[in-house]
C-alpha cells in the first residue's frame, strides 16, 4: 500500500480487560453477552432522527472537525499500537468499488443498501465487485482458522506495522473489528480501505460492525465521544446511519473542500457548508 496508513476502529469497550484469546463458539457466546449488556444500557439503537438527541449547526460543525481531522489512538494494555494524530482532509475522488470475502447474504445485503445509501448521500457511485483485488475497499469476515491463516503471512503482506495492528485483531476479543485507509501520496485522497470483522459476530453486533467499519472509511476516521446522535461514537448508541450522520458525509463531500485541506483551511468554508445542507 502506498501513501501514508491511517486506522479507525470500533471496538467493544465492554470488553475490555477479556485478553484471553477466544475463538468458534466460546467467543460467539462473548459477543451474544456484550450485545445483551448493551441493550441493558440502552445501547444498540438505531433511530434516524432520535427526539432525545437534536442537532445544531454548531454541534455539526465542531463534530465534523473532530471526526474528519484526527485519527484515533490505539492502545493495548496500556501500550500504543497507533498513534492518534491530526490529519488533513481525506474522502474518495471519484466512484468507489468494493467487495468482501466470508461474509453471508444477510452482509451482503447489508452491505449493497448502506453502500446505495452512501453513495446517494456524498454523489459517488459505491459498487460492489467480485474482484477482491481490484475493489477500492476490501472487506474480510474471518473465522479462527482464516485468522490464524492470515497471521502467518501479515507481515510480507501489509507490512512490519499494519501488521502489527492486524495481529492484534486476529488476537483480541475485545477488537471485535478495524478498518484502515491508505492515501495516495500525491493528494491526500484515499485510495485504499481496508476491513477485518471477527466472523463469530452475530445479530446486531455483527451488523454494527460493518456499519461502523464501512461507513468510516469514507473519510471520517475519528471517533469522539460527544458526537451524538451518531455511530462515530465508541459508546454503540447509535448503530445505524442517523441524520446527523449523514450531514457529516454530506459536507465531507461539498465541492467547496478538497482533499488534503487543513482543518485551519476548511474551517471557514465547513460553517458555511453546514448551514447551506441543513437550513439551520
Amino acid at each position: 500500500m502506498n501513501g501514508r496508513i491511517l486506522t479507525a476502529l470500533g471496538a467493544a469497550l465492554v470488553l475490555a480487560g477479556c485478553a484471553k484469546p477466544l475463538v468458534g463458539p466460546e467467543l460467539a457466546d462473548l459477543y451474544g453477552r456484550a450485545e445483551i449488556l448493551y441493550r441493558m444500557e440502552a445501547k444498540f439503537r438505531t433511530e434516524y432522527d432520535p427526539a432525545d438527541a437534536p442537532i445544531d449547526a454548531q454541534s455539526l460543525e465542531r463534530n465534523f472537525l473532530k471526526l474528519a481531522f484526527n485519527s484515533e489512538e490505539q492502545m493495548i494494555d496500556d501500550r500504543t499500537i497507533v498513534a492518534g494524530d491530526s490529519v488533513q482532509l481525506l474522502r474518495w475522488p471519484s466512484d468507489v468499488t468494493y467487495g468482501a470475502i466470508g461474509i453471508s447474504s444477510e452482509d451482503a445485503g447489508h452491505l449493497n443498501a448502506l453502500a446505495q445509501r452512501i453513495g446517494r448521500v456524498i454523489g459517488r457511485n459505491v459498487m460492489p465487485t467480485d474482484d477482491l483485488a481490484s475493489a477500492h475497499v476490501k472487506v474480510w469476515m474471518l473465522d479462527g482458522q482464516d485468522r490464524a491463516l492470515l497471521r502467518e503471512s501479515l507481515a510480507d503482506r501489509f507490512g512490519e506495522s499494519l501488521g502489527a495492528f492486524i495481529m492484534a485483531w486476529t488476537e483480541r476479543p475485545e477488537l471485535p473489528c478495524i478498518g484502515m485507509i491508505s492515501t495516495d501520496p500525491e493528494d491526500e485522497s484515499l485510495a485504499v480501505g481496508l476491513i477485518f470483522v471477527k466472523a463469530e459476530l452475530s445479530g446486531n453486533f455483527r451488523r454494527a460492525c460493518l456499519t461502523e467499519e464501512f461507513t468510516q472509511v469514507f473519510g471520517l476516521i475519528n471517533d469522539d465521544p460527544e458526537a451524538r446522535p451518531s455511530i462515530f461514537n465508541d459508546d454503540q448508541e447509535f448503530i445505524e446511519l442517523t441524520r446527523h450522520d449523514e450531514y457529516l458525509l454530506k459536507v465531507l463531500y461539498d465541492p467547496r473542500l478538497r482533499a488534503g485541506m487543513t482543518e485551519a483551511e476548511a474551517r471557514p468554508l465547513v460553517r458555511r457548508i453546514v448551514q447551506d445542507i441543513t437550513g439551520l
